[in-house]
């Protein structure tokens, strides 16, 4: 056994034990065709509860940056330990290249699919249709740093394009799923989903479906028991990093161009 996925197992067994087993609950019972359910963050919540619980076969997008021990030091140092809401940086530009040696294996055992902020995308997206044809389900956490409510932020769109590309490929509509995270109730609810109608442009579509899933996450997630929701960036985030509230993509740029 490989002692990258030796570490892998021993850190999701320790995860285990701090997460309770969470229950999935539908409002509509899927079909058997693959699906995108597109989740809130609930920073590193979100993304371990789908891992352990989530039974479906699934594959998730990751950002690029998190799966490379490089470029990991600066995305570790910026949206994992925000660097720059912190005296003595250059402790946390050494804890950052430690974490940066430790994240990708956990990530890469976990079936991510890494996702591109350039011309790369497609390679996002040829996986991301081949995952799909070959009936695996897409885990995608597509939060922007824009506030919405304390429950979810406002979505990217860019992820909506798979639909059309799907659609290219297998004649099938996609259909798009809202999910809401919660630790404390230990639940991932499922909404129901909002598919892709092939018949329309997907300029038309976009606005909708990402409106669609954001209003239906902040749904699910009030008609929970009351709970302390956890956001996706803490605001510590915004007071440091306040400039790319709107400019997500600046915000990946930085990290980028190490700085």
């Amino acid at each position: 056994m490989k002692l990258s996925y030796l570490y892998y197992k021993i850190v999701r067994g320790a995860l285990r034990l701090c997460y309770p087993h969470a229950k999935t609950v539908y409002e509509e019972q899927p079909d058997d065709e693959p699906a995108v359910f597109v989740c809130n963050h609930s920073a590193v919540r979100g993304p371990v509860m789908m891992t352990l619980d989530f039974k479906r076969k699934h594959q998730t997008w990751t950002i690029c940056y998190a799966l490379d021990s490089k470029s990991a030091v600066n995305y570790a140092f910026h949206d994992v330990l925000f660097g720059n809401t912190r005296r003595c940086r250059w402790f946390w530009r050494m804890l950052s290249h430690i974490i940066a040696k430790l994240l990708p294996p956990l990530l890469w055992y976990s079936d991510t699919i890494p996702v591109y902020h350039d011309k790369s995308i497609i390679k996002t997206f040829k996986q991301s249709v081949k995952a799909l044809t070959e009936g695996e389900d897409l885990v995608i956490f597509a939060e922007s740093p824009k506030r919405f409510s304390e429950y979810i932020c406002e979505l990217q769109q860019g992820f909506i394009d798979i639909a059309r590309l799907y659609y290219r490929k297998s004649k099938k509509a996609i259909k798009f799923y809202p999910v809401y995270l919660e630790k404390k109730n230990a639940v991932i609810s499922v909404g129901k989903p909002i598919a892709y109608d092939p018949e329309l442009s997907l300029d038309e579509q976009r606005d909708v479906i990402a409106s669609y899933l954001r209003d239906n996450i902040d749904r699910l997630a009030r008609e929970l028991p009351e709970h302390k929701p956890v956001p996706f960036l803490p605001e510590r985030w915004y007071s440091a990093y306040g400039m790319y509230e709107e400019d997500v993509y600046g915000y990946w740029k930085m990290i980028e161009n190490n700085e």
